[in-house]
């Protein structure tokens, strides 16, 4: 991979991309993955106190605060996506900010702090470090800090089953109508622009890697990360690794990684 840019290049792309809300629809539902309901479970006790919820979008994890009596609060960096929370989920306080600036946006302590979607992916090295510090210091000693990030581990994995995923692919291309079809041709188009104009921004370090996934059409750049390396993150910045889940809402040991490209962490504030 090509290194070439310094620090607010990656969350300038990313943010342009959200603010918009444009993908409004393709998050509006309340569809929790396994290890979201596993955590929903085992910590309702915090989560049921002063919680934020940082890029709340259009209330998929607020609402189910809120159905646990929390005091919810909700930060996104996008008015629609903030102007469609407040009606979906009235009893929440959601606000409009940049997670790069948290503390300039929200009072008060949280007994819990939540990032899911691999919300502070959107940030390089330093900025999300500095991220994570900022929500060290909105949380209660001994809050939670509850997130999912990508597994760099993933990535450089090697292949599997590429013959069996290759067959699932041509059984649901048959499946497809021809409006569908032509709606993937359009998209394969964006994600070729996309990727070469942001393909020469990916990174590669020892412990992280900037890479420009498929997602959304290949229009954005993510971070990626090993479970252990994370954990040393979150240690060097003042919180201490309760527990790793991989998607099917397993535990993640040292050294381990899941079957997808993500992993949720729940980390307490030392």
């Amino acid at each position: 991979m090509v290194t070439t840019q310094t620090n607010q290049t990656q969350s300038t792309i990313n943010s342009r991309v959200w603010r918009t809300g444009r993908y409004l629809r393709s998050y509006d539902n309340r569809v929790l993955n396994l290890p979201e309901v596993y955590i929903f479970v085992r910590y309702a006790s915090s989560l049921s106190s002063r919680v934020l919820d940082l890029g709340c979008g259009a209330g998929r994890v607020l609402e189910y605060l809120v159905l646990l009596g929390a005091e919810a609060h909700g930060l996104d960096i996008s008015p629609v996506m903030v102007d469609h929370c407040r009606r979906s989920v009235p009893e929440a306080t959601v606000a409009v900010g940049d997670l790069a600036t948290l503390t300039t946006h929200v009072d008060g302590k949280f007994t819990a702090v939540l990032a899911p979607d691999n919300l502070l992916d959107v940030f390089d090295d330093a900025e999300r470090r500095d991220v994570i510090g900022q929500i060290h210091e909105v949380l209660e000693p001994d809050g939670l800090f509850i997130f999912s990030s990508h597994d760099l581990s993933y990535i450089d994995a090697p292949p599997t089953n590429a013959g069996s995923d290759a067959r699932i692919t041509l059984e649901k291309l048959l499946q497809r109508s021809i409006g569908d079809l032509g709606r993937s041709a359009v998209g394969r188009v964006q994600a070729i622009g996309n990727h070469r104009r942001l393909a020469p921004l990916q990174q590669r370090r020892s412990d992280h890697a900037i890479i420009n996934d498929r997602s959304h059409h290949y229009s954005l750049l993510h971070y990626y990360i090993r479970r252990d390396d994370q954990e040393r993150q979150l240690n060097e910045l003042g919180f201490e690794l309760v527990e790793c889940l991989d998607s099917e809402g397993r535990a993640v040991g040292p050294g381990s990684r899941g079957p997808g490209d993500w992993l949720y962490y729940v980390a307490r504030r030392s």
